[in-house]
């Protein structure tokens, strides 16, 4: 099982570093490369380290913990679900602003994808391809993510029941 889930974030790893290429914001470039190097740590670590309990992170609800992945990790994902708002908030006065929001949405899920929280990443790629149905680089990722959850013989959340972000607490 761990040797399948190393070689879902080999696989992961190597199209984050192919779309980080082409992707053309700071922003967008600074999640990417956050969750790269998030996804190298948990490769290593992973490696190392047993499949129990407590090396899971905590989880909200009981239902959740068993389906999430081990490896999830919590994030400072605040900036990018303000930017997700700020961008809903501007798409609702001009829908035009539609792209903007389905980018905000595709930072975030590529960091969630770097910090293995594959069950809400897919729901912000699912978002994003709404609006902007034709980003190749989302959709290689959705299917990349839906793979996983089918190499592992796992059920992906259905479409509008993908959960949030894990919270995450920061250090004082």
């Amino acid at each position: 099982m761990k040797r399948i889930i190393i070689l879902s974030f080999s696989a992961l790893f190597s199209i984050g570093c192919g779309s980080a290429a082409q992707q053309s914001q700071p922003t967008a470039n600074a999640a990417v490369q956050a969750s790269n190097q998030t996804l190298n740590n948990q490769a290593i670590v992973s490696s190392h380290s047993s499949d129990t309990e407590a090396n899971r992170p905590p989880q909200s609800d009981k239902s959740s913990q068993s389906e999430s992945s081990p490896m999830a990790k919590p994030i400072d994902a605040a900036e990018m679900t303000a930017a997700i708002e700020k961008a809903e908030t501007e798409f609702k006065k001009n829908p035009k602003a539609k792209e903007d929001l389905a980018k905000a949405y595709f930072v975030r899920a590529t960091a969630l994808t770097g910090a293995a929280q594959y069950r809400a990443a897919l729901g912000d790629y699912r978002k994003g391809l709404k609006l902007n149905p034709n980003d190749e680089d989302a959709k290689k990722m959705r299917d990349q993510i839906l793979s996983i959850f089918k190499s592992l013989g796992r059920e992906p959340p259905k479409e509008g029941e993908e959960p949030k972000p894990m919270p995450f607490k920061k250090e004082s």
